[in-house]
């Protein structure tokens, strides 16, 4: 019996040292340095300095008034809500769906600009005729920095200082544009990044674009085998494309295309930034490592076609190649795969996949160009287009609001033809091949005020048949794929990935709580035992403090903006411990302007949750959940619906419409923000609509529209009636 279990234990614990002898016989030594490898990939990741907040809350108080007690009328609400609905029209484009954009951050126009150096298409058959202006580029960076030489991708309105990514980005373009580097503008960012350990101490998609340099060397950054991509047994086994959030497969495979030939070009001593490095710090410009030097292109050419394994990564970029050109929908991604395809032809001149790879190198210039340049938040970073999302917030929020215009009709009509056959709707352009299940849900809600059109009702039967699908095991929703929450064997190779891009699409509170909330316009109720998981998901995850960390919003605000609603619309008694718990914790983070606000510092320190200066998107998630109490009359919730109310009427009368002066929206938890220019149109119209109709004495006379007392579920007649004759074709 010994000799059986020693036997038994002898086989279990040779499998993995096979599985590990398969994985190191498959490696090139040649260009995999195995030692930096594990130093790259166990090293600890450097403290990270987040200060504390204010001490006193009227720091964040910026523009509005402190608002003692709520003065506003119901001619107030009135007027607020028709410039509300008027703003949200301004983004109705083409006759058929709303669009606002979002954006990440100049920085990626930065990094744009210097790789269309590297890449020198200019005056080629390749030449994406560029509208970047370097002199707008430049007057955007040199008036955005911050005192200490920073920047910030996006402003986070409760600190005055950036990142070093961001810094590090915009100091290179300006560089290769020609600033001094004796400039209080080019001294300043040089001081704030060596501050905060120098060039190597940048995440790995920062140190990628070095590396094509030859300001990092690539045994410094991650290398991902190619036969990982491959046909072999472990390569199924892994499935890496199965295994990873739906982002990261589009910017994974141009760069282990690169990783693999360790493409590198030397531009010149304008491009270098060895004065980033810490070793280098003391050095008089006269040193010779600084003397100016011309660029060096050397010839990589190689006869005949590349080795099956090159071949299969580079069919991989071709089918993730959409048809707009993007990798993925993703604007990084898609410049990263313009190199890859640009150091493909250098080197393999006499290959038959040539022509193909010339076309999409064109397509790939016209997807950036379009999403950098040709849209409202053209130069500030716009990365994916998020079409659709932007239609269902901004249809959701005029159907709210009771506006009955031809616009909401098409743009429903809009999102059903682009409906997928699986039933989900995509994020926007380019994102068609995957299915989002949070704007699935959202478009489910909308498509819900639909009563009576028998094709959209079947859409939303379709859109929730998916969403039954694809909960996960935990009860909980992610928003682009099922069951994709970790694996170890990827999770060790992609470790070094997740200081820039979170690797894995996990269980968020604020995308269930938008499943729940669909599921709710559709009938369902808390006894569903679908719909009884995902609540017990939320039980199962609230923090102690008595909210949830959002995944998609900044942060614990927008999950509470979502999971109240949502347990609302179920049925689900809200007179519960947890329940309140929660609304405590909200309560207690009013400012005192009236508004909500969250610094995205909330994702490195509890101390900033709930923290930050009134913006009017979280306000309005704020109020989303805080009117479902107040209704409910399950607690006293004071005056604080009242006083949020008061800062959305102050901050339109001042500006005329509702603009986040931070950042609220969320593209990686902790290291990279975005801005959704829809949202502060949206989010508040939709909450101010809600307070009207539940607390309102009389309805609001808009042109074009009249306002029902019944929910949404119930709404509009006249539009019902327009729907039915406009149906979309199928898909």
């Amino acid at each position: 019996m010994l000799t059986k279990k020693l036997g038994a234990l002898t086989v279990t614990a040779a499998i993995p040292v096979l599985i590990i002898s398969f994985f190191l016989a498959q490696i090139d030594i040649q260009r995999y340095n195995i030692g930096a490898a594990i130093d790259i990939l166990t090293k600890k990741p450097l403290p990270k300095e987040v200060p504390n907040p204010p001490s006193s809350k009227e720091f964040l108080v910026r523009l509005s008034p402190v608002v003692d007690k709520a003065t506003f009328t119901e001619e107030d609400v009135t007027r607020t809500i028709k410039k509300a609905v008027k703003n949200v029209l301004t983004g109705y484009k083409n006759d058929e769906y709303f669009e606002f954009n979002s954006y990440l951050g100049p920085n990626f126009v930065s990094a744009y600009y210097v790789v269309q150096k590297y890449l020198q298409h200019k005056d080629t058959e390749f030449d994406p005729h560029t509208k970047l202006d370097e002199k707008v580029l430049y007057k955007l960076l040199s008036t955005t920095q911050y005192p200490d030489g920073s920047w910030a991708n996006v402003v986070d309105g409760s600190v005055n200082f950036g990142d070093i990514d961001t810094t590090v980005y915009n100091y290179w373009a300006l560089k290769v544009m020609g600033e001094p580097l004796d400039s209080p503008m080019m001294t300043n960012a040089r001081r704030f990044i060596l501050s905060k350990g120098g060039l190597r101490h940048t995440n790995c998609l920062s140190r990628y674009w070095q590396t094509f340099f030859g300001n990092i060397k690539w045994s410094e950054n991650i290398y991902i085998p190619l036969f990982v991509f491959g046909d072999s047994i472990l390569s199924r086994l892994l499935n890496f494309q199965g295994r990873v959030a739906q982002w990261v497969y589009p910017h994974v495979l141009p760069i282990t295309y690169s990783t693999y030939f360790k493409v590198q070009k030397d531009m010149g001593s304008r491009f270098d930034l060895y004065e980033l490095l810490p070793e280098n710090a003391g050095k008089s410009w006269d040193d010779p490592l600084f003397a100016e030097r011309p660029a060096k292109i050397e010839d990589i050419s190689q006869k005949g076609e590349p080795e099956e394994a090159v071949v299969k990564i580079l069919m991989r970029m071709f089918d993730i190649q959409q048809p707009m050109g993007s990798f993925g929908a993703y604007t990084v991604s898609t410049l990263f795969g313009i190199i890859a395809y640009d150091d493909f032809m250098h080197r393999f001149p006499e290959s038959k996949y040539i022509p193909e790879i010339k076309e999409r190198i064109k397509k790939g210039y016209e997807y950036i160009e379009m999403m950098y340049f040709d849209n409202e938040a053209e130069y500030m970073g716009n990365l994916c287009n998020g079409r659709s999302w932007e239609t269902i917030l901004s249809s959701i929020a005029l159907v709210e609001a009771g506006y009955e215009g031809a616009e909401v009709v098409k743009a429903a009509n809009y999102l059903a033809k682009k409906q997928r056959k699986n039933g989900g709707i995509p994020y926007g352009v380019d994102f068609e091949y995957a299915s989002d299940f949070d704007d699935t849900a959202e478009a489910v809600i909308l498509w819900s005020a639909f009563k009576g059109n028998k094709d959209l009702e079947k859409r939303v039967d379709h859109a929730n048949q998916l969403l039954f699908e694809i909960q996960n095991k935990d009860g909980g929703f992610a928003a682009f794929d099922h069951e994709k929450q970790g694996f170890k064997p990827i999770e060790f190779v992609t470790a070094a990935f997740s200081d820039a891009a979170e690797i894995w699409d996990p269980s968020c509170a604020d995308v269930t709580g938008h499943v729940l909330e669909g599921f709710g316009e559709s009938g369902l109720n808390y006894t569903h035992p679908i719909v009884k998981r995902g609540i017990e998901y939320l039980i199962n995850t609230q923090k102690p403090s008595g909210g949830w960390e959002g995944r998609w919003g900044n942060n614990y605000i927008y999950s509470f903006g979502a999971v109240i609603p949502a347990l609302k619309k179920v049925g689900y008694d809200l007179n519960q411990p947890w329940i309140r718990k929660a609304v405590s914790w909200v309560l207690q983070h009013q400012n005192l302007d009236g508004g909500f606000g969250e610094s995205p510092l909330s994702y490195k320190s509890e101390k900033w949750c709930g923290v930050g200066i009134s913006t009017p998107s979280q306000t309005a998630w704020a109020l989303l959940g805080l009117l479902e109490i107040k209704r409910a009359d399950i607690m006293d919730v004071g005056d604080s619906v009242e006083k949020a109310i008061q800062f959305l009427i102050n901050e339109m009368d001042r500006e005329g419409k509702w603009e986040d002066k931070s950042v609220v929206g969320t593209g990686h938890r902790g290291f990279l923000m975005m801005v959704y220019l829809t949202y502060p149109y949206s989010w508040p119209l939709i909450a101010m609509s809600r307070y009207q109709r539940y607390f309102g004495e009389k309805e609001i006379d808009l042109k074009n529209a009249e306002v029902f007392d019944d929910l949404p579920t119930n709404i509009l007649e006249k539009i019902t009636a327009t729907a039915e004759s406009v149906k979309p074709s199928n898909p």
